[in-house]
C-alpha cells in the first residue's frame, strides 16, 4: 500500500485552494458600480443648451451656460447610509467672452446614494433610481419607486458599448431610456447616457404640450396631425452633453 507524505498532501491541499480561488474569482458578477464613481473629488462639466416654449409671449427663451457637478464629501443620511453630496455650479454664456473667463457660482447642492442594488439621485428633493444593478440590457424598473410621483418604467436600451459624446470617446457607456410617449397634445422624451468611471455623460429632456392640431383624412379613418414640435405652446426641452471630467 502507498501512503501520501506529509509534504506531498499539503502541496496537493494548496494546489487546490488556489484552483478554488481562481474558480471564484471567474465567477465573480460585474454588477456595473463604475458607472456610477463616488469618489470624493471626482466631477464633470457638461455644456447645456435649454429651451423654454413660452405660452404667453409665444416665444422660445435658449440659454446655453455650463454645468459643474462636484462630488465634495460623503455624510451619512438618516438611513445610515453612506451618502455623495454633489455641489453644483453654473457658469452663464457671455457671448463677449470664453467660459475659462468666467467664475464659477455655486447653483445648489444634490445626494446620491450607492447601494448594492441601485443608484439614486435627490435632485430638487425629490429621489430617482437612476441605475439598477447589476446592469443588463434586459432589465427594467419604477425609477418614481422611491418618490410620491406617478411610476415611470425605466430600463436599459444597451450597455457596454463604445460611443462618441460631444467631443468625448468612451469605451463602456449604457442608455437608460426614461420616459417616450407622444400624443396628439404632449410629447415627453427623457433619456440618460452614462460611462464606466465618469456618471451621466448626456441627458435630454422633451416635455411639451399643444393645443389639438391636424384634419381628418378623407380616404382612413385616422387623423393626420402636424408633428407636435412644430407646434409646441409651452414646455421645455434640454440637452446636456460632457465637456470634460476629472479629479480636484
Amino acid at each position: 500500500m502507498k501512503y501520501i507524505t506529509p509534504i506531498f498532501f499539503i502541496l496537493l491541499i494548496g494546489i487546490s485552494s488556489i484552483y478554488s480561488c481562481k474558480k471564484e474569482k471567474s465567477q465573480e458578477v460585474d454588477m456595473g458600480y463604475s458607472y456610477f464613481p463616488d469618489k470624493v473629488g471626482s466631477f464633470v462639466v457638461y455644456d447645456v443648451d435649454s429651451f423654454f416654449y413660452n405660452d404667453f409671449s409665444d416665444h422660445i427663451d435658449t440659454f446655453k451656460f455650463q454645468l459643474k457637478e462636484k462630488v465634495e464629501s460623503v455624510f451619512m443620511d438618516n438611513q445610515n447610509r453612506p451618502t455623495l453630496r454633489i455641489e453644483r455650479f453654473v457658469k452663464f454664456y457671455d457671448p463677449k467672452k470664453p467660459y475659462s473667463d468666467i467664475p464659477w457660482k455655486i447653483r445648489n447642492a444634490w445626494a446620491a446614494n450607492l447601494t448594492g442594488s441601485s443608484a439614486e439621485r435627490v435632485e430638487e428633493n425629490i429621489r430617482y433610481v437612476k441605475l439598477i444593478f447589476p446592469v443588463s440590457s434586459t432589465a427594467s424598473w419604477n425609477g418614481n419607486s422611491q418618490n410620491t410621483l406617478e411610476p415611470v418604467n425605466y430600463s436599459y436600451l444597451f450597455a457596454d458599448q463604445p460611443l462618441k459624446i460631444g467631443k468625448m470617446a468612451f469605451d463602456s457607456v449604457l442608455q437608460v431610456n426614461q420616459q417616450d410617449e407622444t400624443n396628439l397634445i404632449s410629447k415627453k422624451f427623457y433619456i440618460e447616457k452614462y460611462a464606466r468611471h465618469v456618471g451621466l455623460t448626456y441627458k435630454h429632456v422633451i416635455d411639451v404640450q399643444s393645443q389639438p392640431d391636424g384634419v381628418p383624412d378623407s380616404l382612413l379613418p385616422i387623423w393626420i396631425a402636424t408633428p407636435i414640435m412644430n407646434r409646441v405652446d409651452a414646455g421645455i426641452q434640454y440637452i446636456v452633453t460632457i465637456n470634460n471630467y476629472g479629479n480636484e
